[in-house]
């Protein structure tokens, strides 16, 4: 018999709301990044872009898995 304290129901979907908010600042975050990287150095072809916003889908995949196996 345990007695600790039962969870609040919308725990859960406040920590998937937070992760899904914190990926999509990640994402937009470096993609915004890579763009401006482009502008500076005059790319034709996005590259920096296209670089950024997979490391960071990355990183967010990461980090969303992580975050839910606590």
């Amino acid at each position: 018999m345990s007695f600790e304290p039962e969870k609040p129901p919308g725990n859960a979907y406040g920590k998937y709301a937070s992760l899904a908010f914190q990926m999509l600042g990640t994402i937009l975050l470096f993609t915004w990044g890579g763009n401006k990287l482009d502008e500076w150095s005059g790319n034709k072809i996005p590259v920096w872009t296209l670089v950024l916003s997979l490391i960071s889908i990355g990183a967010s995949l990461y980090l969303f898995i992580r975050g839910a196996r606590k």
